[in-house]
């Protein structure tokens, strides 16, 4: 297989990653860094396309701006979106300083293609090491293992790209081509076209990844408060009970509710009545130590899971949260209060056993004048 004909099967591949992404591109590209990653391959194949094509004369001259251009242009891209996916910005002028350089490197050397190499296997390899970092600095946990892998490519790549350019200095008479004299360059071709597949195929995945991990969050949380919903409190309720089943360690559950919810709705509206919720929610996640979680169960009702608690400390953080309910805070409703049902885990409950006597105790905290907090 000669040069030109391993270009063309590498513009190949990126121009059908390229398409594909193009026909799959949705509205959330531009959060994770997929809109830029698509022009980039884009960029990318171009870039392999013109390098494909056999130049001699002034022709290698505007054949080799070309190349060099997109393939500067493409570089900036994957780096900019690898920022964007971290959550990281990046320095506009510095890319666009490279992007020149590369490219009048590019216009001089002409059909010379080799010391273009050269200079863009320095140029290119600070990029390659910055997108490793990123990538593994700035893991989430559901994508961290696709994240490692990609950055280890990165690396990879950060090495080969000035270790290569240095062996083609060293030579003197440095040759690209896959001929006799030129053999020891094949691993590193080999490399390159895994390097695509790998890069490409491990952001998509990672973007795909991050995005089935952000839907089941939204499907775990409540819209208005941004605290999670019934659906999260049941999945962690029976982890909960499990855990309490077989160690014996214990936990605690609270049923709060905001006192007299109809009214302020009825007389300020509902507007009032969501930025009441907000606050309230907002007073009784503050209230919480580090391992307890606070949860809308419904409505104006929320609910506290307490780990390694009994009754009698699930108490007291009540009696803190009731008393940080009730500070003072802007808007239509002054005097904000809650109500709140404590119960503790004993052995042989289930969950409706539990709900239900956080729900009788809440009840009896409604009937005895509200704003206070009773154990059931």
């Amino acid at each position: 297989m000669d040069l030109h004909t391993l270009f063309l099967a590498q513009t190949g591949l990126l121009a059908a990653t390229a398409a594909m992404l193009w026909v799959s591109r949705s509205d959330v590209d531009h959060r994770n860094g997929m809109r830029r990653w698509r022009w980039a391959i884009t960029s990318q194949a171009l870039a392999y396309l013109v390098l494909a094509i056999p130049a001699s004369g002034p022709w290698a001259v505007a054949t080799g701006l070309a190349a060099n251009l997109a393939g500067a242009v493409s570089v900036s891209l994957f780096f900019i979106a690898i920022r964007r996916f971290a959550g990281r910005s990046w320095n506009v002028r510095r890319l666009v300083a490279m992007v020149v350089a590369v490219t009048v490197a590019g216009a001089v050397t002409g059909e010379h293609v080799a010391w273009a190499a050269i200079f863009n296997g320095f140029a290119y390899a600070g990029y390659e090491w910055l997108n490793a970092l990123s990538l593994w600095r700035d893991a989430r946990p559901e994508t961290e293992r696709v994240q490692r892998v990609v950055a280890a490519f990165y690396v990879c790549m950060g090495l080969v790209l000035p270790l290569r350019a240095i062996a083609l200095l060293l030579i003197g008479r440095p040759g690209l081509g896959l001929d006799h004299d030129n053999a020891w360059q094949l691993p590193i071709y080999a490399f390159g076209f895994v390097y695509l597949v790998i890069t490409n195929l491990g952001f998509v995945l990672m973007c795909k990844i991050r995005a089935e991990a952000d839907t089941r969050l939204q499907a775990r949380t409540d819209d208005l408060t941004a605290l999670p919903n019934r659906r999260a409190l049941d999945e962690e309720m029976r982890h909960a009970l499990a855990g309490a089943q077989r160690s014996g360690r214990p936990f605690a559950v609270v049923m709060a509710d905001v006192d007299r919810f109809k009214m302020i709705n009825d007389t300020h509206g509902h507007g009032i009545g969501d930025a009441t919720l907000t606050a309230f929610s907002a007073r009784l996640a503050g209230a919480l130590r580090g391992p307890d979680r606070a949860y809308r169960y419904g409505g104006e009702e929320f609910c506290l899971l307490l780990p390694d608690t009994d009754a009698r400390g699930a108490r007291v953080l009540a009696e803190r949260a009731r008393e940080q309910v009730m500070r003072p805070f802007e808007g239509a409703v002054h005097d904000l209060t809650a109500s709140f049902g404590v119960t503790a885990w004993q052995a042989g409950d289930t969950l409706d056993t539990l709900f239900r006597r956080a729900d009788r105790a809440l009840y009896a905290a409604k009937s005895g004048g509200r704003n206070r907090v009773e154990i059931g």
